[in-house]
């Protein structure tokens, strides 16, 4: 009974979720429906990742890389659908002083995060917010995903985003562009 009583909040905030992405009208330029805005301090956070067992934290980026996490869950289509995108983002910007963390609510089991991981071939962490204490309780997230968040080499957040982007009107190299140059790296 004590574990049903632990999946019923987080299947609840998962059909929310669903919902609200289904149902809600194209949000406003920076609406992400989350707590946190741009210019706030992005809160420390400590999660495994799901295929090497490795704890990461976001303070460990700290004064060295750009970091963006991208908040998605195995049910979410969109999400998988920019994942090749993501990769090819990562690749190409982490030698500049970028990372990429994929933080997954929990929907289903590790299997099927293990799996979309490998088909899509990603390289970077998958890491399993398994009580949903970064999305819900430290960012304040409380719409629709995908969101990308990213985070300054101060650990500010500059930019967010929800969901993918129309064909040929990606922003986000842009936007790493400038913040790789503002800690100095890279072009």
């Amino acid at each position: 009974m004590r574990a049903a009583s632990k999946v019923a909040p987080a299947f609840l905030l998962l059909i929310f979720f669903a919902v609200s992405l289904a149902a809600s009208p194209v949000l406003a330029a920076g609406d992400t429906a989350m707590r946190l805005k741009i210019g706030e301090k992005a809160p420390d956070f400590r999660l495994k990742d799901v295929m090497t067992g490795k704890t990461v934290t976001l303070s460990e980026f700290a004064g060295k890389k750009v970091v963006m996490l991208e908040f998605w869950a195995t049910w979410c289509d969109i999400c998988k659908r920019e994942m090749p995108n993501l990769v090819k983002l990562h690749t190409a910007w982490k030698p500049k002083g970028f990372e990429l963390l994929s933080i997954v609510l929990p929907s289903g089991n590790i299997n099927d995060i293990k799996k979309i991981v490998n088909e899509k071939k990603l390289t970077y962490p998958a890491l399993l917010d398994a009580d949903l204490a970064v999305a819900t309780k430290l960012y304040g997230l409380a719409g629709p995903i995908p969101l990308k968040v990213v985070i300054d080499h101060k650990g500010v957040i500059r930019y967010t985003h929800v969901g993918d982007y129309p064909p040929g009107e990606d922003e986000l190299p842009f936007v790493l562009e400038d913040l790789v140059k503002e800690m100095g790296k890279g072009k």
